[in-house]
């Protein structure tokens, strides 16, 4: 199942429930493909590459130029995490000239291409997770047409909620020119929530009121040991103990995603 995380707001947490969602359900036995569709790269970097990595290595930029049938396996590569169940996570990883395949955009078929890269290969996987630039243009579109189906991620906030809300409609409004006439909102992750914040707790009401059951819960908290993972690109059972509630939450969402995309088998 293929599975873009999109929000049109930038700094919603899309990248960290990717990675986050991947460590869960590596975990326990899914083989997880992470697509990295944003120029911007944190994905690739939180699995492991950086920069001066990236540069010699064959990435989704060339993926998408190609145009041909299963060439992201060319560009797959391994979480180079060391724990446990990390070997179950793959990264087809990005780089800044991603933005350059933005000017493919008026191209007739364009939107397809990396579906047709994915083809013969993420059927390898349980879950491909689709990491969306905070965008509605050509590469959250090319991640669109490649999907099955979408989870949203917003902190609760103005903004967030309505960044959230534009996906949505864009999904609604183009997923048959999008070739997925099915293609439809499978879940809301609300991410670093603070409870001691009231506008937090008026924020995720709205939340509910506007996207009702496809809420999933609990909501990712604001925490200090999540920010060290993410800094240092690191899992959270990396962590320690400090990490175990965090990883809880986490495994929750996953029996919540494998659900969603379940349904839709």
């Amino acid at each position: 199942m293929r599975v873009a995380v999109a929000n049109n707001k930038g700094g919603a947490g899309k990248t960290t429930a990717i990675v986050h969602l991947a460590e869960a359900l590596a975990a326990r036995g899914r083989r997880v493909l992470a697509v990295d569709l944003d120029p911007q790269a944190n994905l690739s970097r939180r699995l492991g590459y950086g920069e001066a990595e990236l540069a010699s290595m064959v990435t989704a930029a060339e993926v998408v130029a190609a145009h041909q049938k299963g060439c992201a396996a060319d560009a797959i590569v391994g979480c180079r995490w060391i724990t446990a169940g990390a070997e179950r996570i793959d990264l087809l990883p990005a780089r800044y000239d991603l933005e350059a395949r933005v000017a493919e955009a008026g191209q007739l078929g364009s939107h397809e291409r990396l579906e047709v890269a994915l083809v013969g290969v993420a059927e390898d996987y349980d879950v491909v997770l689709l990491d969306c630039p905070p965008s509605l243009g050509h590469l959250t579109q090319l991640g669109l047409a490649a999907a099955d189906t979408v989870v949203l991620v917003l902190r609760p906030e103005y903004d967030h909620l309505q960044g959230a809300i534009r996906v949505r409609d864009f999904v609604t409004t183009y997923r048959r020119h999008l070739g997925r006439p099915r293609l439809d909102v499978a879940g809301v992750i609300i991410n670093e929530h603070d409870r001691r914040r009231g506008l937090h707790a008026w924020h995720t009401d709205s939340v509910t009121e506007t996207f009702g059951p496809l809420v999933w819960s609990p909501p990712i908290p604001s925490r200090a040991v999540l920010a060290e993972a993410i800094d240092a690109a690191q899992p959270l059972r990396a962590r320690g103990a400090p990490a175990r509630a965090l990883i809880a939450t986490f495994s929750t969402l996953a029996d919540q995603l494998e659900a969603a995309t379940d349904a839709l088998a």
